[in-house]
């Protein structure tokens, strides 16, 4: 059975507190301790958002580096000219995890996510071989309403 000390009663009658000390009397704390402070809440805040961004940037690396290595590259990059400009997987990448970070995002069925970013939707499905596709729709931001 396990003993937990947090709710034994402590008795600090004994004690005497370092600020009725006189000068030069105060117990030495060291250096290290000296130095280290607790965040505060405005920090703790700040570092939460950082590592939330942090997580959410490595969410859409992964989405990109899935979707650009699959069919969509071929399909709508190289067959179907839909991003001019783009001649690399990398550079098709760095488009869908910018779509991902940035864009409008929905809740699909199945599973999916779809997300909307200056006319290029992106369908991530984890059910799919190369985790979805990237296109330009014809009917651009109302296709990408009415999918389900």
């Amino acid at each position: 059975m396990a003993i937990d000390a947090s709710r034994a009663p402590v008795d600090d009658s004994g004690r005497r507190t370092t600020t009725d000390l006189p000068a030069g009397q105060h117990p030495e704390v060291s250096p290290v301790r000296a130095e280290m402070q607790l965040p505060s809440a405005a920090e703790r805040v700040e570092a939460h958002s950082h590592a939330r961004v942090a997580a959410d940037k490595a969410y859409a690396k992964r989405i990109a580096e899935e979707i650009s290595g699959g069919h969509a590259f071929d399909k709508h990059v190289v067959d179907r000219g839909e991003f001019p400009g783009v001649t690399t997987r990398e550079q098709f990448a760095n488009l869908i995890e910018g779509a991902v970070m940035n864009g409008e995002p929905r809740i699909l069925s199945r599973g999916r996510t779809a997300y909307w970013s200056e006319g290029t939707v992106v369908i991530r499905d984890p059910g799919a071989p190369d985790g979805g596709t990237t296109f330009r729709p014809a009917k651009g931001h109302s296709y990408f309403l009415r999918l389900d």
